[in-house]
């Protein structure tokens, strides 16, 4: 097992130690269809990657060594039980399966994007593969004449290209809409003008015609004259409402007057009752008034008791006397005179209050009469013959919009059919220019790269450009793939690092790693003779500055040098360091990536 941890890793070691294998095996977990056989690794049957986020979550993609599908497990390789989820290296065709990009993208909190892949603007999606070139350098790779964006020239280079202008930006080509070939653009215009041509015929009838319609006569007249009616009708409705507010008013006050002379019939009523009872009380006390005088005046006749005269000073006399009752029925009759006397005021005082009421009442009728014949005879025919007034006039108005409206309409489709026409009668359809890389990120792409180099102990001030014609960079005015070997590694270096510093900063997709094989001393590798160029030679002082630049790297991203030669010890101390020792190998050593056969 390798490891490597946040910041800066270096694996150094003799030739043969398969540090470069490492990195394709790295290759391979990230869905290359083919790993490379060496013979140490005959007895081995599956390889493992454990990756970390900055979350510090986990995740261990497991591939058997002679290629097909992968295992995805959620815990560290040591603790993997069981089995894993299974998934693909890439999507083939249609498919919409989980893949190595499905997985790792989102755990490195990429989202997915599109990417346009031609100059007809069909997009296809962003994968890990299609980033390989920006954080997986082998020995070759560094030092050959391709773009470090691109790689090996291919049919994927367009969408390469603009995968750099998504981790720039951020932005991905999702809008992008993809051209036709030019026969389906001409049938598609011809169905086109067809339909514009059948819309146009019952239009051309009425608008073909120079003057069928002036847009603007009578509509100022027409206007002001409905504005005019709707104020008239407003007038009149408020008029109406206003009308019906005082015919209520009558109506209510002469609810309540003929509830009043209702009272006041029923209060007569009863005082006429009363006054009656008065008048035959008053009977009855003359009555018992004046057969007192005459029961004076009867003879003493005997006694039903003791058969004596019953005359005065009699032991049995009668029990009542005639003058106290004559007394009593007069002051009695002294009471009831005076109790009709106030009863008499009061009958005067209802039927006065009653005149009154009456008289109320026939002003609330006339009131109401007139109301209702203003209603019925002013307001309500004035109103009818308004509002059909107002509705010819909007009728008319309406007829004339819809008739605007319609030659609006006819002007835009014999506008339209001129375009279709115009574009049918071209000899092809011009194609699509794309816009290329955004300026101004591509500009703090390349400050960053000259901060790099800057630090590395270029000579003099670097001057970083990017050419979009080869995609590569241009250093103080000479392109990158012009130089040596050795100059040519360590730009890509250069590159690659400066792009992880920018995403970084800026917050853009990016893995947040970098794994470059063979930065400094890639001229000497055997593989390198089959690369065009001269090997070249880079400054001492820029390997030395490489190296102390290297040991500052930050925690927040993960850069992996692999090198034949050792770091200086006091960087080998600051850096997570490994070193294969090979054949030498004594101790604790590490002979290389496989272990002896010996072990």
């Amino acid at each position: 097992m390798v490891q490597f941890y946040s910041g800066a890793n270096v694996l150094a070691g003799e030739s043969d130690t398969g540090k470069s294998f490492l990195l394709e095996c790295i290759n391979f977990i990230l869905g290359a269809e083919n790993l490379k056989h060496v013979e140490e690794a005959a007895g081995y049957t599956h390889l493992a990657v454990e990756f970390v986020n900055s979350d510090d979550e986990v995740i261990t993609l497991e591939r058997p060594t002679d290629g097909g599908g992968l295992m995805v497990y959620r815990v560290p390789i040591d603790d993997i039980s069981g089995a894993g989820e299974p998934i693909a290296p890439t999507r083939k065709g249609l498919s919409k399966g989980p893949d190595v990009t499905s997985i790792l993208l989102p755990f490195a909190d990429i989202n997915e994007a599109r990417l346009r892949k031609n100059v007809g603007g069909e997009t296809q999606r962003f994968t890990i593969r299609t980033i390989e070139p920006l954080f997986l350098i082998d020995e070759v790779s560094v030092i050959d004449q391709h773009s470090p964006v691109t790689g090996k020239p291919g049919f994927g280079d367009t969408a390469r290209k603009r995968a750099l202008s998504y981790v720039l930006t951020g932005v991905d080509d999702e809008g992008l809409a993809a051209g036709e070939k030019n026969e389906i653009v001409k049938a598609r215009l011809k169905a086109k003008l067809e339909l514009v041509n059948e819309m146009l015929e019952p239009l051309n009838e009425r608008f073909a015609i120079p003057g069928g319609l002036n847009a603007s006569t009578d509509d100022t007249e027409l206007d002001n004259l409905i504005q005019r009616l709707k104020g008239e009708l407003t007038s009149l409705v408020a008029s109406r409402e206003k009308a019906l507010e005082k015919s209520q008013e009558a109506t209510w006050k002469i609810l309540k007057a003929d509830s009043q002379l209702l009272g006041f019939r029923e209060l007569l009523s009863r005082y006429q009752l009363l006054d009656e009872r008065y008048a035959s009380d008053l009977d009855r006390l003359d009555f018992i008034s004046e057969s007192s005088f005459y029961f004076e005046a009867l003879q003493d006749v005997p006694c039903p008791v003791c058969d004596q005269i019953m005359a005065p000073g009699h032991s049995h006399p009668p029990d009542s006397a005639a003058p106290p009752i004559r007394e009593s029925a007069v002051a009695e009759a002294k009471k009831i005179h005076a109790h009709r006397t106030d009863l008499a005021a009061a009958i005067s005082d209802v039927k006065g209050r009653q005149g009154l009421v009456e008289f109320d009442r026939k002003v609330f009728d006339f009131d109401l009469n007139n109301s209702n014949a203003e209603l019925t005879s002013t307001l309500a025919p004035r109103l009818e013959v308004t509002a059909e007034q107002l509705e010819k006039l909007m009728i008319q108005h309406s007829e004339r919009d819809a008739t605007r409206v319609e030659r609006e309409r006819w002007q835009e489709l014999v506008k339209r059919q001129n375009d279709i026409s115009a574009a049918l009668a071209e000899s092809g359809t011009p194609k699509k220019t794309w816009a290329g890389l955004p300026p101004e990120e591509l500009g703090r792409l390349c400050a960053e790269i000259q901060d790099v180099l800057v630090e590395w102990s270029w000579k003099g001030t670097p001057r970083v450009q990017f050419d979009e014609k080869s995609y590569d960079i241009v250093v103080d005015g000479k392109p990158r793939q012009s130089s040596g070997k050795g100059v040519r590694a360590v730009l890509y270096a250069a590159f690659a690092i400066g792009l992880l510093r920018y995403c970084a900063k800026n917050n853009v997709p990016h893995p947040g790693v970098v794994i470059i094989d063979s930065p400094l001393t890639s001229y000497k590798s055997k593989r390198s003779e089959s690369v065009k160029g001269e090997s070249g030679q880079i400054d001492a002082g820029i390997e030395a500055a490489f190296w102390d630049s290297l040991a500052k790297t930050t925690k927040d991203v993960q850069v992996i040098v692999i090198e034949n030669k050792e770091p200086p010890s006091e960087i080998a101390e600051e850096v997570h360091y490994q070193w294969f020792a090979g054949e030498n190998a004594k101790g604790d050593d590490r002979a290389g990536f496989f272990p002896p056969k010996s072990q």
